[in-house]
């Protein structure tokens, strides 16, 4: 029983110092923010801190990892009837609206690149692995999957930080619709 405590307590902990960055990120942003401002939001000690996290790119990253989880939660509770590069973004676009704070801390501009970079790197690994089974022309594709993932990915991660720049002034099925209207006819040719 004293385990179960203590792991509640070690995620209480976490949990705040991850909200507390979140908060500072939003009103300073990433590069302004330091452990000293997360000790003294989540009103722990130094120590505490050090206990948990290595350095403040530690922590940042571990906010990454919750967003992740929940995207994936999201993406797998999604009926698998489309498998298309832009249903994919949809849920992304979806998830981003239902995670707003999450998202603008991370992915927006006051997050800076690092949370981007991984986000990049997870996506296009995600979507390579999606568009080599995709492809018809196995032998000698055009354009190699990973080239494709990547553009894809760098393109969609260009709109989503706009969007959440600009206090979303579409709706996410809106955005992703833009999305396809301007990526879909180079993919498919690609692809067929």
């Amino acid at each position: 029983m004293p385990e179960k405590n203590e792991d509640r307590r070690i995620q209480r902990t976490r949990k705040l110092l991850q909200d507390a960055l979140l908060a500072l990120i939003l009103e300073k942003g990433y590069e302004d923010v330091t452990v000293q401002d997360v000790i003294d939001r989540a009103n722990v000690g130094r120590s505490t801190f050090y206990a948990h996290f290595q350095d403040k790119e530690s922590l940042f990253l571990s906010e990454f990892e919750t967003m992740r989880t929940l995207f994936e939660r999201h993406l797998l509770s999604q009926p698998a009837t489309d498998t298309s590069p832009w249903s994919l973004s949809l849920v992304i676009f979806k998830h981003a609206q239902d995670n707003l704070q999450l998202y603008t801390a991370l992915a927006g501009k006051q997050g800076g690149s690092l949370a981007l970079t991984h986000l990049q790197t997870y996506l296009s690994a995600l979507l390579r692995t999606h568009l080599k089974q995709q492809s018809t022309k196995k032998d000698n594709p055009p354009v190699p999957p990973e080239i494709l993932a990547h553009y894809l990915v760098s393109a969609f991660m260009s709109l989503l930080t706009w969007w959440l720049d600009n206090n979303r002034p579409y709706s996410a099925e809106r955005m992703n619709e833009m999305f396809r209207q301007l990526t879909q006819p180079g993919v498919e040719s690609i692809l067929q």
